[in-house]
């Protein structure tokens, strides 16, 4: 089987599975069992079966904000839209209303991928046959213009959460294939890999142990230590992953890089990233510790094909902070004794 960035692809469907429940359910199955040439297959089968999946359930609707000229008021008059546009000469107002409407940025989202991947040479015939087929159920949906930007507005709730597994597969997807048309050189590409692999990644790890664990697994926000309250343009203190049992915790930050050592020239000895060994002793040095509690930090990277990787113990201020490397091309039953044994080493 081929591999992405070294990780094989049914590694790389094992992880989604974990990060998402929904690749649980009956519809995606099949999965587990096809072998896929690249990553960019795996993408485009997901969504070739969870998209009629969302359409089948309905697709999703809020309140928007509609303005609008009319002859019958809805909604309430804009009055300065009205003069501007000197609506009143052909007996009309200028309104403004809120519209249940399925025309919302998570549809706008998903039908600007089908445009896309219907027209992209990347994906076989038949499947963008299929997506093509797909678009008519978004006709009350606005045309969007494919762009990274969208995510970062996408906002879930209780009744729009199923659409997150499906929206961040058209941006893994999207991104795949935009990133292999525009990347011109070997180093661009593994830059962009290790871009796109690092959420899904932190993603995974939290949802394995949350699932595979019997610790207690969570993500907290560590607030910043401060002697008067002051704490304007501190960055936030966003975990990874926090795992408690008995009096003992350990705040893991997961790392996704294409190199997880550095050596300052040729030849010389590789030494940690000193900026992430500064960054979990700041996570442990501020989180709000119990009298009798023990702190531990780690640091877990997805193993690189380097010759020399983290895998190192360092008590710093009567603490332990563990530097492990997780060798994500074996087979999926080593990943899991793996990441098992790396908590059960400060837990046991």
């Amino acid at each position: 089987m081929e591999r992405n960035n070294n990780i094989p692809i049914r590694n790389i469907y094992y992880m989604l599975s974990y990060a998402y429940q929904t690749l649980n359910i009956s519809e995606y199955k099949q999965l587990g069992t096809e072998r896929f040439d690249n990553v960019q297959e795996l993408y485009a089968e997901i969504l070739s079966i969870g998209i009629p999946v969302l359409i089948r359930g309905g697709l999703s609707k809020d309140y928007i904000r509609v303005e609008d000229t009319a002859n019958v008021i809805k909604g309430k008059i804009d009055i300065n839209a009205t003069i501007k546009k000197n609506t009143l000469v052909n007996k009309k107002v200028a309104v403004i209303y809120d519209e249940f409407s399925e025309n919302i940025l998570l549809n706008q989202i998903i039908k600007a991928t089908l445009v896309y991947l219907s027209r992209s040479k990347k994906i076989s015939q038949k499947k963008r046959r299929l997506f093509y087929g797909l678009l008519p159920y978004f006709t009350e949906v606005s045309d969007v213009a494919l762009d990274l930007k969208l995510w970062k507005n996408v906002k879930y709730n209780r009744q729009n959460i199923r659409y997150q597994f499906i929206v961040d597969v058209c941006r893994y997807l999207y991104e795949q294939l935009l990133f292999d048309e525009s990347a011109t050189s070997q180093m661009m590409k593994e830059l962009q890999d290790e871009q796109r692999l690092s959420s899904l990644y932190e993603k995974f790890i939290y949802a394995f142990f949350k699932r595979e664990s019997h610790y207690k697994v969570s993500h907290p926000q560590i607030q910043w230590h401060v002697d008067d309250d002051f704490t304007e343009a501190l960055p936030i203190m966003q975990t990874d992953l926090v795992l408690q049992k008995g009096n003992k915790t350990c705040i893991v930050d997961a790392k996704f890089y294409s190199e997880n050592m550095v050596a300052r020239f040729a030849g010389g000895a590789a030494k940690h990233k000193s900026a992430n060994l500064y960054q979990i002793f700041t996570y442990i040095n501020n989180w709000k510790k119990q009298p009798d509690e023990v702190v531990a930090g780690m640091l877990l990277y997805a193993k690189t094909t380097a010759l020399n990787q983290p895998n190192h113990t360092y008590h710093i201020q009567g603490n332990p902070i563990f530097v492990v490397s997780l060798d994500l091309q074996q087979d999926f039953s080593g990943i899991k004794e793996d990441l098992l044994a790396y908590a059960n080493q400060f837990f046991v």
